[in-house]
């Protein structure tokens, strides 16, 4: 494999989430290779898959535009269709050709994500990180969390940013539990320790379930979110300090990712207390009547 002296020197630093070198590759290749035959199959499937234009230019569409100037979400989305339609087209050897340039140039390129063999495109750094992130969100989707999911989704978003912010990434996080714990403990002021291990703990083990093990298991549990919430003080409020300290990008993943679990399992209790839940019956409307 030939090197280069970017490759070989140059420090890479934490994975990026975007990159404009990477999006002028995967352009430059599609132009190179693949724009003659399959520039109109490409922008068909694409367009009928993600709902976005692919840009117009002189007299006609030009699909490897889109890995420019498209948003992220949709040029990674165009990696995978652009390889499904070489397949279905009976081009295997250009979808792999493809598929592993598309691999060596986000190694390259140092952006966080990786391709699994059908060219789906995963994130690099931590998919355990990222599954943890779906599951928490299924659960909080009611609207009466919506302040609570709000708040979630600012913690990865302080995160996933260019410019990541991990103490704000932190306190959104504290944030969303102790807007979920208020909805619990309408008394509570605000999440501090003591909160976790009498009250939250007394709520949540009255709607858990479970047998006399399970229910010890869960009680420590408590015991261990107690310390999260007074470990993350530091962050949710500020400190004696003339710079402002924030953790760094392990910690904050770590604090995520513990906190998504927390709240997880807090919005599960949540529901079953029926503090969120979907209609147990139907909405019944009124008959029309004769004026209608």
């Amino acid at each position: 494999m030939n090197q280069r002296f970017s490759q070989l020197y140059l420090e890479r630093g934490t994975p990026a989430r975007d990159s404009a070198r990477f999006r002028h590759r995967l352009s430059a290749f599609f132009s190179d290779q693949l724009s003659r035959e399959f520039n109109y199959p490409c922008r068909v499937a694409y367009e009928r898959e993600t709902g976005v234009a692919v840009p117009w230019l002189g007299n006609s569409w030009h699909f490897n535009l889109v890995f420019k100037q498209a948003e992220l979400r949709d040029v990674l989305d165009a990696i995978t269709i652009t390889y499904q339609v070489l397949v279905k087209g009976s081009q295997r050897r250009l979808a792999a050709e493809w598929l592993n340039f598309v691999k060596r140039a986000m190694l390259e390129e140092n952006v966080g994500y990786q391709l699994d063999d059908q060219c789906i495109v995963h994130f690099h750094i931590d998919e355990e990180f990222e599954r943890v992130r779906a599951t928490t969100l299924a659960v909080l989707d009611y609207p009466e969390f919506g302040a609570v999911k709000a708040a979630f989704e600012d913690a990865y978003r302080h995160l996933d940013s260019e410019a990541k912010d991990t103490k704000a990434s932190a306190r959104s996080m504290f944030e969303a539990l102790e807007i979920l714990s208020k909805l619990m403990v309408p008394t509570a002021n605000r999440l501090v320790k003591n909160l976790c291990v009498q009250k939250l703990r007394e709520v949540c083990l009255s709607v858990s379930g479970g047998d006399i093990t399970e229910q010890q298991v869960l009680s420590e549990m408590f015991t261990s979110l107690g310390h999260w919430v007074e470990a993350n003080h530091d962050y949710r409020h500020g400190q004696r300090a003339h710079e402002r300290v924030a953790p760094s990008e392990e910690t904050a993943v770590f604090i995520l990712s513990t906190g998504s679990a927390f709240l997880r399992q807090l919005a599960i209790y949540a529901t079953r207390m029926q503090l969120a839940a979907p209609p147990t019956s139907p909405v019944i409307y009124p008959s029309k009547t004769k004026e209608d």
